[in-house]
Order: structure tokens, then sequence, then C-alpha cells
């Protein structure tokens, strides 16, 4: 093998092996938040890190800016486009000839 060959595969085995990685990582994650249960059953989980994360809302610190205004100060009327007629016509019940023998 040349040594840019085997650098190109060194390369795309850590891209495969980092891809891996991350949907592993995702599916292990997702699994846990979907089992995830306590055994007393009280509804108030103040220091479990994921009971926490999964009640997190997202806070507005400022109410957003309305859209500014707009004033219209003139109005423009588009030009109908000119109609040149085209030289050449085509018949609307045209066929090709038969293919030649």
């Amino acid at each position: 093998m040349s040594r840019k060959h085997k650098r190109d595969c060194d390369g795309r085995s850590w891209r495969l092996l980092l891809a891996l990685v991350c949907v592993l990582l995702v599916v292990v994650s997702g699994t846990v938040q979907a089992a995830h249960s306590h055994s007393n059953g009280s509804a108030n989980h103040a220091d479990c890190s994921l009971c926490v994360v999964s009640h997190v809302t997202v806070q507005l610190v400022q109410t957003p800016a309305p859209a500014p205004a707009i004033r219209v100060i003139a109005i423009f009327e588009a030009i109908a486009p000119s109609f040149t007629p085209s030289v050449l016509s085509t018949f609307a019940l045209f066929t090709r000839p038969p293919p030649a023998v």
C-alpha cells in the first residue's frame, strides 16, 4: 500500500469510529432518559439531574422587540411587457416523420 492510501484509510477509520461513538452515545442517553424512574414514586426529584433537565424551560430575559412599522411612500405600477410576435409558427398537429429505413 502506498503511504497516501494508508493515511486515507486511517483518517476514514477514525472518522467512522467517532461517528459510531456519537450514534451510540445518543442511543444510550435516549434509552436512559426513556427508562428513567424512581422507586419512591414522588413527583419532586430536585436532586436528580435527569428530572431537572427534563423540566427545564426557556426563560426570556426581556420581551422580543416588535417588528418595525412600514410606511408606504409611493406606489409604482408595473409596465406590461411588450408582446413581440414570433416569426416561427408551429403547427399544433405536427408529428415527426417515421424513421428512415
